[in-house]
């Protein structure tokens, strides 16, 4: 196939406005689509998420082994390839790639009693187990109850001897740790600490929300209340009273081992590779969005596409399968480590992390999110079709009850899911989950994700707020997407290559409205805006061509004239867009033929950073590898960590993102320079001495080489 520069016009509006009945072509034909979707699930989805909820299934506990097993058991029965577990060994010290594995913990019993002014039962382990903080140590003792507010600032403890005591404190859990009991030597803590922030939070009062200790602390132990509770101790303790606890419990950190399930569905023709399905196991009881929902929706996901695979339904595809259930972040680094050559043959992962949160219950709206600037690829390209088909099919039917086959509801048979239409969309690339690790191992994710969810980490996040009709949706989509990409052959990536190039430039003439806001940015001197304006289109044109160039990698193969024709148009594209930015900057007062980089004289622009050290994130909750590599105080002087801003650049809370993308982008070939400018299209403008203080700092830590 041949495409002339005016067809390809043509596909770039058809592209923008075409129907979304059919928005599941080129990409599966709809005989397949049809059988998919008849296939798919909500209920048997739901009901095995209603066993996973039963666990609190935090890593390396007993816990956490018996939902393994749980997964273990119904991968079998649903006749996946190859099903077993795997275990990862893990002490503190080992490290698996970059991260150091963290310790197992081990509940006999857990009590917290209130004994006066008067008793009451206020945690029990054996009940609720979320009442008791993640790596809580042993203890039994009787003791006061002291208030120290936040409990993360020496100057809460003034005036306060809180030594054997025990502190009630709404802070970061495991800086209340190394301060209180630490060092002011109280006995524990009741937290009632908030965490996962949106606009719905502190409006329930009765939620509990889940803690973690810091395990590599000799002592403490934590248990956690709902603000109501909290509030009712602290009015208690203003009023001169004294509360009485009594903490009564027995558990054991120490060595252990992650456990890790896996299975295939074998395709054709094993040099083809493989696809992966990941989610992430662990979490606290009840955990039903967060993340039993994810895994039950890849379950799902095995389940229709084998039984449509084995009763000759649908064609084997040419690569495998393959589906991952362990522990978060941890465990997916310690699989893909440890099997460099699975690694190797993994060309895309379709990832989900809380995706059947009700929409009127908890909020929760289903994010399609893009990879990375530093890992662009197609493949959200595939799965934002899909969830284009199925919010489009759901629409029509509520407004006018038609169509019910489209709408993809799980009310057949008397199946419990609601009629809401599906609420998707798609969004750039953000940190949260196991997606991370693919990407940072260079395999690009599909992230579906609900976002916000009000009942995320929480003893709410339970059953009744899981809708079946989003489980079958979802499974849906990612069935689809899964076997579109296991399925992709040479000879149909021509029929790919318009679509892609089509949603290509719809996105680069979205980018022109961050690039016209930053060329009238008055807090910019107009050739800086300029710079940063014209510097948006040029990264969005990279990464657009890039994700084109993806789509031939991934089959090995493509026609030169049609990729060629198409990037012409792109590159076309990209100069109108510059020319209007180019008269906004002369509107402005700017007289030069060309922006000029503002930084152009810093001694470090023309430096390349070599990646020296694995693969992999720097940072993640239970281990941060600069902070192990340089220490506190070297750590606390890395601008970008530390909240810097400057004329152009707040970090605000986006320091993790631009520190995830600096290393991504390493590559031996770009300059410090190239790796600003794509960190600043993708996030915002960030000054270059920031970039560089942060690639010193991985110098120094030992990921990164910086030629003089």
């Amino acid at each position: 196939m041949t495409l002339r520069p005016s067809g390809v016009a043509a596909l770039f509006c058809l592209g923008l406005s075409g129907g979304a009945v059919v928005a599941q072509q080129p990409f599966l034909s709809e005989q397949h689509w049809t059988l998919l979707q008849g296939e798919a699930s909500g209920t048997v989805a739901y009901e095995n998420l209603r066993r996973l909820v039963r666990l609190h299934r935090v890593p390396a506990t007993p816990e956490f082994d018996q939902a393994a097993g749980v997964m273990l058991g119904l991968a079998r029965d649903y006749r996946l390839t190859d099903v077993h577990e795997e275990h990862f060994p893990i002490d503190g010290r080992r490290h698996y790639g970059l991260l150091r594995s963290y310790y197992a913990w081990r509940v006999d019993h857990a009590t917290l009693w209130q004994r006066r002014p008067d008793p009451l039962l206020l945690g029990d382990w054996a009940s609720d187990p979320i009442r008791l903080a993640d790596f809580s140590h042993s203890a039994r003792l009787e003791a006061p109850l002291i208030d120290v507010g936040a409990g993360t600032q020496a100057s809460d403890y003034e005036g306060k001897n809180v030594e054997g005591k025990i502190v009630l404190a709404d802070g970061n859990l495991a800086a209340v740790q190394r301060l209180a009991v630490m060092r002011f030597g109280a006995a524990g803590i009741v937290s009632d600490m908030p965490n996962q922030t949106t606009a719905w939070s502190g409006l329930d009062q009765s939620l509990v929300r889940w803690g973690h200790l810091d395990a590599s602390l000799p002592r403490g132990f934590a248990f956690m209340l709902s603000h109501a509770a909290a509030q009712s101790l602290r009015t208690e303790l203003a009023t001169g009273q004294t509360v009485l606890l009594d903490a009564d419990l027995e558990a054991e950190i120490g060595p252990g081992q992650w456990t890790i399930v896996t299975g295939t569905i074998p395709g054709t023709d094993p040099s083809q590779n493989e696809v992966v399905f990941s989610c992430h196991l662990d979490h606290q009881r009840p955990g039903a969005n967060d993340n039993g929902s994810g895994c039950v929706t890849i379950l799902e996901v095995a389940r229709l596409l084998n039984r449509l695979i084995e009763s000759g339904r649908l064609p084997r595809p040419l690569r495998t399968l393959r589906f991952i259930w362990g522990p978060e972040i941890d465990g997916t680094v310690a699989y893909l480590t440890a099997h460099p050559d699975l690694l190797r043959r993994m060309r895309a992962d379709i990832h989900m992390d809380m995706v059947g949160g009700d929409l009127f219950k908890n909020k929760s709206v289903l994010h399609v999110t893009e990879t990375p600037w530093s890992l662009p690829s197609f493949v959200t390209d595939v799965g934002a079709s899909f969830a284009d088909r199925i919010r489009a099919g759901a629409g029509r039917y509520t407004e006018d009850g038609s169509g019910g086959d489209d709408a993809v509801l799980e009310d057949r048979a008397g199946g419990e899911g609601t009629r809401n239409g599906f609420f998707a969309d798609r969004t750039a690339f953000t940190e949260g989950s196991d997606e991370d690790d693919y990407d940072a191992f260079g395999v690009p994710s599909l992230y579906l994700r609900d976002w916000p969810d009000i009942t995320i980490h929480t003893d709410h996040d339970r059953l009744d707020q899981i809708d079946p009709t989003k489980l079958r949706r979802v499974a849906l989509l990612g069935a689809a997407a899964g076997y579109s990409l296991a399925s992709l052959t040479a000879d149909q990536a021509p029929a790919w290559l318009p679509y892609l190039a089509a949603q290509g430039a719809a996105r680069l003439a979205e980018s022109f409205t961050h690039a016209q806001a930053l060329a009238l940015d008055q807090a910019l001197i107009p050739p800086v805006a300029w710079y940063e304006s014209r510097n948006v289109i040029a990264q969005t044109l990279r990464r657009e061509t890039a994700e084109l160039a993806s789509l031939v990698d991934y089959v090995g193969a493509g026609n030169p004239a049609d990729q060629t024709i198409i990037l012409e148009s792109l590159t076309q594209q990209a100069a109108t867009l510059d020319a209007w930015l180019d008269a906004l900057a002369t509107s402005r007062g700017v007289t030069a033929a060309q922006p000029a980089a503002p930084w152009a004289a810093d001694p470090d622009a023309n430096r390349v950073p070599h990646r020296v050290a694995g693969p992999g994130r720097l940072l993640y909750q239970n281990d941060d590898v600069l902070l192990d590599r340089l220490g506190r105080e070297r750590l606390d002087q890395v601008q970008l960590l530390s909240g810097a801003q400057g004329r152009l650049f707040h970090v605000g809370e986006k320091s993790a993102l631009y520190a995830f993308e600096i290393v991504n982008f390493v590559d031996g070939k770009r300059s410090v320079a190239a790796i600003r400018d794509a960190v600043s299209a993708e996030f915002g403008p960030i000054p270059l001495a920031l970039v560089a203080d942060y690639l010193k700092a991985c110098e120094q830590a030992k990921i990164v080489s910086l030629t003089p």
